[in-house]
């Protein structure tokens, strides 16, 4: 996720049959059903948010954290996750499903059965055959989504030629008995994930592949009522909703969410009790006033920032030019620099809330020996031009980055793109673009959702390229390989993948800097023990209250 953007191909295959243990053994998540909240002691709970952007409300379509954050109280999946704070958030337990699936076949056949008297907010019935036409759907919609799913049998054939007549045979339904059957050509021990992902909630039958920005009827327990591209958006219970032991009602009533892309005016709402909460960006000089007038929650999350370097292009071709860059920033400075402190460090690429993270320290800070590396390369003078997104702490890191490679004896410049075609610019081979920042927030919660989808040479496409190093190594590659046959992410796994990550670091193919602390800013009105944070989500939405 880039914040999540757009990628082609992601193939992962871990044995499907340990899901279910897999997240409990790994996370030590517990079955514990949801707490009672604080109740409003008005008829009507409204909450009021402001977020600086979202890309969708079209669960094909959508791919940013913020649109996300939305959406997973609006389109429920077969299966989901705990509304729970901590690691117990990353477990997988049943949605719209009775209960987990029976999984068989070496893990390549699962069985879903429907809960009873399941209803769209428009009254409709839901069906089995809805979920196998979302998955049509993302492939006639090109959706966003659309490489989680071509490991089901024969969806990669519907792919080439989509219709809505079209069949892909290795999803069976019955509507009668509310059973879905699915098949894969090969077990994906992380398959249930991405069943969880928003791309695979059912939708009605016939839904048309245009973009439909929160008119499509809802399954989870809210539903967009109204929607302004400009100003926000607005979501209120959906009544045909039944709560599970896993899935709360909601507690507001209604959530106005404004869309404000000022983070001065934004923390000024909240401030001034315009709003009750915002999660965008608060301005670094702006968060010691925030504490002070608000209720700053500071949320980690899995995440990683870093300036990736293109191998194939000098003059990163050269890996003590690589190495030069990782010596040459200050990580720590950077924090400050960035995000007024509110970031950790870091020189891995998995972020420290994984199980699979060893800490990295390859590249002390040492300007000397960075401009050393550079006269060893014979790369002084080169020119460089670094590319970044024009967002107030992208451009402020990538500013940074080139004050640091001019430094060094590069020759180097910034060139800044809009936020809306940066990703598929410098993901594109013939941009050749050298180097630039770039930052990951996890799709679902496995190492392959990293390695795979950013540092595996064989998942690297022409176009809509995440791995903007295009970097590959056939030791490393040949390992992430073999790594998604394993069937649980046992301690034994886990240093497997930490040993493929310190082999890939040391060749340098990027220079991670942060691990970002993300702000929730709140008004006084809403008491602590209404902010609940959900590991995958964010703060909870539907346990808000005040």
């Amino acid at each position: 996720m880039t914040g999540k953007h757009r990628w082609n191909g992601l193939v992962a295959a871990l044995a499907a049959a340990m899901a279910i243990s897999l997240v409990a053994a790994v996370y030590g998540a517990a079955g514990t059903q949801l707490g009672k909240e604080p109740q409003s002691a008005n008829s009507t709970l409204k909450i009021r948010a402001v977020i600086d952007t979202i890309d969708f409300l079209d669960p094909q379509q959508a791919y940013t954290g913020q649109a996300w954050w939305a959406m997973w109280n609006v389109y429920e999946t077969l299966v989901t996750y705990k509304h729970v704070e901590g690691a117990a958030g990353y477990q997988v337990v049943p949605g719209l499903a009775a209960s987990m699936p029976k999984i068989s076949n070496h893990g390549k056949v699962y069985k879903f059965k429907l809960r009873k008297g399941l209803k769209y907010s428009n009254g409709q019935p839901v069906k089995a055959s809805d979920f196998k036409w979302a998955i049509k759907l993302g492939f006639l919609a090109t959706g966003q989504g659309v490489g989680f799913y071509t490991d089901i049998a024969g969806a990669k054939a519907y792919s080439e030629h989509p219709t809505a007549s079209g069949n892909i045979p290795g999803i069976i339904t019955s509507n009668g008995k509310r059973t879905i059957t699915i098949k894969l050509v090969k077990p994906r021990g992380d398959f249930l994930t991405i069943l969880a992902l928003i791309f695979a909630a059912p939708v009605p039958g016939g839904t048309g592949p245009d973009i439909q920005n929160g008119s499509i009827p809802a399954t989870g327990p809210y539903r967009f009522s109204s929607y302004d591209p400009n100003h926000g958006f607005v979501m209120v219970r959906n009544k045909y909703f039944k709560p599970t032991k896993y899935i709360p009602r909601g507690k507001p009533d209604e959530v106005d969410v404004s869309l404000v892309g000022d983070a001065n005016a934004a923390t000024q709402q909240v401030i001034n009790g315009q709003a009750d909460y915002s999660n965008g960006a608060i301005p670094p000089d702006r968060i010691a006033d925030a504490k002070s007038k608000g209720r700053l929650i500071l949320r980690q999350t899995a995440n990683t920032y870093y300036f990736w370097m293109n191998t194939t292009v000098a003059p990163f071709n050269k890996l003590k030019v690589r190495q030069a860059v990782n010596y040459a920033i200050d990580r720590k400075r950077m924090q400050t620099l960035v995000w007024g402190g509110l970031g950790q460090a870091t020189q891995n690429v998995l972020p420290p809330t994984y199980p699979s993270y060893r800490k990295l320290t390859l590249f002390s800070h040492n300007v000397t020996k960075a401009k050393s590396l550079i006269s060893q390369a014979g790369a002084s003078g080169a020119k460089v031009t670094v590319w970044t997104r024009n967002v107030s702490d992208a451009v402020s890191a990538a500013q940074y980055y080139t004050s640091v490679l001019n430094s060094i004896g590069l020759d180097a410049s910034l060139n800044i793109l809009p936020r809306t075609t940066y990703y598929t610019t410098i993901g594109n081979r013939a941009t050749h673009a050298q180097t630039g920042w770039a930052r990951w927030l996890e799709d679902y919660p496995h190492p392959l959702d990293w390695f795979d989808v950013l540092l595996n040479g064989n998942r690297i496409t022409d176009t809509d390229n995440n791995n903007y190093a295009w970097y590959t190594n056939k030791t490393t590659n040949k390992e992430i390989e073999a790594l998604k046959a394993a069937p649980v992410l046992t301690k034994a796994v886990n240093d497997k993948w930490a040993a493929v990550e310190k082999q890939i670091m040391q060749k340098a193919p990027w220079a991670s800097w942060s691990n970002r602390v993300f702000p929730e800013f709140f008004n006084n009105s809403v008491p602590k023990k209404c902010i609940h944070i959900q590991r995958l989500y964010g703060i909870d939405l539907a346990r808000l209250c005040k």
